[in-house]
């Protein structure tokens, strides 16, 4: 409760600063004007509490689209105009003014977001060889496709999920891997508008198999089982599932559950002789060193996003030895996916979102 009225102080706070400066920029302007520019900017700025507080509810898909795009996105503005009007009033210690400050500030702004949402709406497809030097039965080689941070909701709605499946069919996997915030804050939406059908057109032989993100915990974890049996998902959470071939898939649930599994009691369930691969969806440090100690031969990961937008992605930068991308922790390779869909604001700046063919071979 302490943090979110934290947050939610900074979030005024810095909605006021930066109204205060566009009402400067527009004491010349005519009365109607100053009052149309502080009802808009105080309507997007509070849409964005509300549309939290509103985020479990019935809302109809085509609005709350709409209204989570906005709210959302406005959190990106607000950092961006926040820092770029802090930068435009350093000339001011030598005594030089810049004219127009605010509405420069706003443009390149908004050009910036244009940048961010093309960005975010063509996503990369990433291909990785990963090799481990384990025997399997019948075929040596197995394609995956692995991705996480789907974040399904008002936000990425049924036309973008249709889209993201046809991205993965393409792919011609042999199985797909989840690591997590497959749902965003609520299973309503997806209810709604039926995403359950959509994700019954994934085609993957071996299967789909989830490990629980902390967005799951945020929808309700209940609720969020509830839903994924009605599809073809398969919910790993601290449970291990074998492919036809003896690799095994292991899930582990999100911290979010503070008595979920230690890796070691994990793993141990697993035939250290045959392939271990390993679902988790927060990539701290510890728990990559524990999940290499306890025997994995490779593990994915998602929930940094990369930071999603730069300066954010130092952040990420700091919290995160691995905080995306492929690695090595001793004989464990791993991977931090940067999440194919997003939450909140709908922008990729300094960062991409993407989908990852990954090709094992086996002995």
């Amino acid at each position: 409760m302490l943090f979110i009225l934290i947050a939610l102080t900074i979030y005024l706070g810095a909605n006021g600063w930066v109204y205060y400066q566009g009402h400067a920029a527009l004491q010349s302007s005519p009365l109607p004007v100053r009052i149309g520019f502080g009802i808009l900017f105080w309507a997007v700025a509070l849409s964005f509490p509300l549309m939290m507080y509103l985020r479990g509810r019935h809302l109809a898909p085509l609005a709350g689209h709409w209204f989570y795009q906005v709210s959302m996105g406005w959190l990106v503005a607000l950092l961006y105009l926040t820092l770029l009007l802090l930068v435009g009033q350093l000339p001011r210690l030598a005594g030089v003014h810049v004219p127009h400050l605010f509405g420069i500030c706003t443009g390149i702004t908004a050009l910036l977001l244009a940048y961010g949402y093309w960005h975010y709406r063509h996503p990369d497809v990433r291909h990785l060889e990963i090799s481990i030097d384990k025997p399997v039965e019948g075929a040596k080689r197995l394609r995956a496709v692995a991705m996480s941070d789907v974040h399904l909701g008002y936000g990425n709605n049924r036309h973008v999920l249709e889209k993201y499946v046809e991205m993965v069919n393409e792919a011609r996997p042999d199985v797909v891997l989840i690591a997590g915030d497959l749902i965003d804050m609520s299973v309503t939406p997806l209810w709604q508008e039926r995403m359950q059908d959509v994700l019954r057109k994934i085609h993957a032989p071996q299967g789909i198999y989830l490990v629980p993100g902390n967005h799951e915990f945020i929808s309700g974890i209940r609720e969020s089982e509830r839903f994924l049996e009605r599809t073809p998902v398969c919910l790993l959470r601290d449970s291990i599932a074998t492919l036809p071939g003896g690799i095994q898939i292991a899930g582990r649930d999100d911290r979010s559950n503070r008595r979920r599994q230690k890796p070691a009691t994990l793993l141990a369930q697993a035939d250290p002789s045959r392939p271990i691969l390993v679902l988790d969806h927060q990539p701290y440090d510890e728990e990559l060193e524990q999940t290499a100690a306890a025997g994995a031969d490779f593990a994915l990961y998602g929930h940094t996003h990369d930071g999603q937008v730069w300066p954010l992605s130092l952040v990420t930068d700091a919290l995160y030895r691995q905080p995306y991308g492929y690695g090595r922790w001793g004989r464990m390779q791993a991977y931090v996916s940067s999440g194919l869909g997003l939450w909140g604001p709908p922008f990729r700046i300094g960062t991409r979102s993407e989908l990852v063919v990954i090709d094992f071979t086996f002995r």
